[in-house]
Order: structure tokens, then C-alpha cells, then sequence
């Protein structure tokens, strides 16, 4: 058994490392050749579905405004929802946004096509820039990076950005936050380096318009549950580009209790699953779904082995969490904070277990009201 947990805590320790060490590779390399030009807002267009529910609506939307002065805004909007239009109204009170600024009313999306996928398909033929941001509503660029996408002109690619959660709402918002940022930045680079970055970060992506129009993109991709997975599966078998960039995005969910903790975190690990099936290769396996699931039976060797090992599993687990932190000091603009380690720590040992329940429970998701199965990344109604 001491020798189980020797071989655990090594094998837990090198991995880890070496996906540091990979990410931080990508990041630094890609910083070298970032063209520092400005961000040229005048070609691009943010489209953004947007739909009401999270109180902070209103200040996410206006946050992406007040850092540009030339980036247009299509806004997609429910008919049927009243609170998201009262919020775009009130903003467009502002003349200097209003003018880039173009609201467009939508119909009830059709029963089983993807309400994003459905949206932004209505609404292509209006692009008239060379390029698309797409953008949900409850995410704020760090545009002061914007400026390395300079290095992209020209190529025909599809970008995507790096999420994290910048979230201190209260208990369980902070517990989705750790998980967002305890994987993304060693999940997205380090797979980038590798070569093997077939995912997008579907809260944040930009497309050329020319592709996206004569492919009929969002069209082809009305009826799967995951849009981003859809996305990037749909461009990559057409040999198109995944970019991973270095511009980061704060993604904040306000998760009100435990239920909708739960809710959430089975949704993203049943989406996480379906790409696992799709893609699986020696690369993930190494790199993503091991070192996830090294931390229970570490501990629980500890636990049989008695206090000192389980110090010593706790203080790995802490020192990946210290180091996580430092290296989210290195990249993002907005400062994290010193308790998101206890939260890191918490979500690596929680996420084992979430991953267990996901598997042996019948993959149902709630959205929007209906119960969706989800097995092939299509929309199937219960």
C-alpha cells in the first residue's frame, strides 16, 4: 500500500507538471509572435444571444460596451422575454451605444433546434464586417488582448478565447468558479500544444462571416445540443483551423444553492462526456481524464495508510491549488483571489465524484423547462 501511494502521488505530481509546463510553453510561445497592433474593433461584430435570469445581465453587457468605442453589437432577443429587452432599452438610453448597437426581436425557437445555433443562423445574412465574436451574455472580454488577433488576419481559422471565472458571490458560485479555473488554462493551452485542441470555448469564439456564410454554419447545427462541440466538429472536418488565442474572457454563473451547483455540473461533465467518446486518444487520456481522476484514490490511500499520508495527499493538493493560483496571477488582468485555493482543492475532490455520479446515472439534463437525453449530442426530448 506505501507503495501504491508512492507510485499515486508521483504519478499525480508529474502529470501535473507537465501539463504546467506544456500550457505554459503554448502561452509563452504564442505571446512571442502576438502582434501588439491595436485591436481593430471595426471588423468585428459581437453577436450575443441574450435571455434574462442572471442579476447580473444588465452590468455584463454593459462591460463589454464601456471598453470599446467601434465594435458592433447584434443583440438577440426572445420576443417573449420582457426583463431582457427592458435591460437592452435602458442601455440604449446611452447614445454612444445605442449607434452600435442592433436589436433583433426573435421568434419562439422551434421545439428541437438548438435556441443559440437557431438565433444566430436568423441573423447572418445581416454581418456586413469581415468578422464574428460570438459571445454569451454573461461574458466579458479582457480586451486589453484583444490586439494580439492582429497575428490572425487573413487566416481562415476559427478563433477561440481562454474562460475563467472571476465569481465571489457566495458558496456554490465560488465551487463552479474553482472548477472553471482550476482546468482551463492548463486544459485549453496545454491540449493547444499538443495538437490536439479539437474543443472551443463556446462562451467566446470569432469566425470569419465569409466562412461562416458560405458554409451555412449555424444552419447545419440548429439540431445539436452542444453548440461548441458542434462548431468546432463541423469546421475541423472541413479543415478548418482551431486557434486557441491567449485573450481571456470572465465567465461568472450566479449559482444560487446546491441543486443548481448540481444541475450545472452534471450538464457540463454530460457535454464533457460526449466529447471524451468523440476524441478520445492517448493525448486526453494522459493529459485531461487521468490526472482528474488521480486525487481520490490518492486520498483514499491515505486514509488507510493513516494521518501522515493523508497530510501528504491534502499538501499535493494544496500545492497544485498555490500553483494554479501563481499562474493565474501571470496571466489574467483582473487579480484573483487568495480563497480561490481552498476552493480548488475542494472542486479537484469533488469532481471524481461528480464524473462517478454522471456515469451511473441516466443522462437527462433539465433546459429550459424539458428534460433533454443526452447521448449523442443531439436535442432529445424526454
Amino acid at each position: 500500500m506505501h507503495l501504491i501511494f508512492l507510485l499515486l502521488a508521483l504519478t499525480y505530481l508529474g502529470l501535473f507538471l507537465l501539463r504546467w509546463l506544456l500550457s505554459l510553453s503554448y502561452f509563452k510561445k504564442e505571446g512571442k509572435t502576438a502582434c501588439q497592433a491595436g485591436f481593430k474593433e471595426e471588423l468585428y461584430t459581437v453577436v450575443q444571444p441574450i435571455l434574462s435570469g442572471d442579476p447580473r445581465l444588465e452590468a455584463d453587457l454593459l462591460a463589454n460596451l464601456q471598453q470599446t468605442a467601434d465594435l458592433e453589437f447584434f443583440w438577440l432577443i426572445d420576443k417573449s422575454d420582457p426583463e431582457a429587452q427592458r435591460a437592452a432599452d435602458r442601455i440604449c438610453q446611452n447614445p454612444s451605444f445605442a449607434r452600435r448597437i442592433r436589436l433583433f426581436l426573435m421568434d419562439d425557437v422551434p421545439q428541437g433546434m438548438n435556441p443559440k445555433s437557431f438565433k444566430i443562423a436568423q441573423i447572418v445574412k445581416e454581418l456586413t464586417r469581415p468578422y464574428m465574436i460570438v459571445l454569451d451574455d454573461d461574458t466579458v472580454i479582457d480586451f486589453s488582448k484583444m490586439g494580439e488577433l492582429a497575428a490572425y488576419d487573413g487566416r481562415t481559422a476559427i478563433l477561440t478565447g481562454i474562460p475563467y471565472n472571476h465569481e465571489r458571490s457566495n458558496f456554490w458560485s465560488k465551487l463552479v468558479a474553482a472548477f472553471v479555473n482550476g482546468n482551463s488554462f492548463i486544459t485549453y493551452f496545454t491540449m493547444a500544444a499538443m495538437k490536439a485542441n479539437h474543443s472551443i470555448n463556446g462562451m467566446f469564439y470569432i469566425l470569419p462571416v465569409e466562412l461562416v456564410k458560405e458554409l451555412d454554419l449555424f444552419g447545419q447545427i440548429m439540431d445539436c445540443l452542444c453548440d461548441d462541440l458542434a462548431v468546432a466538429d463541423y469546421l475541423s472536418s472541413r479543415g478548418i483551423e482551431i486557434v486557441q488565442t491567449r485573450v481571456t474572457c470572465n465567465v461568472r454563473s450566479t449559482i444560487k444553492d446546491g441543486r443548481q451547483y448540481g444541475l450545472q455540473m452534471k450538464r457540463w461533465l454530460l457535454f464533457t462526456s460526449i466529447y471524451l467518446r468523440e476524441h478520445l486518444d492517448w493525448k486526453l487520456l494522459l493529459l485531461i481524464a487521468l490526472p482528474s481522476c488521480l486525487p481520490i484514490p490518492l486520498l483514499l490511500c491515505g486514509l488507510v495508510l493513516g494521518w501522515p499520508y493523508l497530510a501528504l495527499a491534502l499538501l499535493l493538493f494544496a500545492a497544485k491549488a498555490l500553483w494554479m493560483f501563481a499562474y493565474r496571477r501571470l496571466i489574467l488582468s483582473a487579480r484573483p483571489h487568495p480563497a480561490e485555493i481552498v476552493y480548488e482543492i475542494l472542486n479537484d475532490l469533488l469532481l471524481p465524484f461528480l464524473f462517478l455520479y454522471v456515469l451511473v446515472s441516466p443522462p437527462l439534463i433539465n433546459w429550459r423547462g424539458r428534460k433533454i437525453r443526452v447521448t449523442d449530442g443531439k436535442i432529445r426530448y424526454e
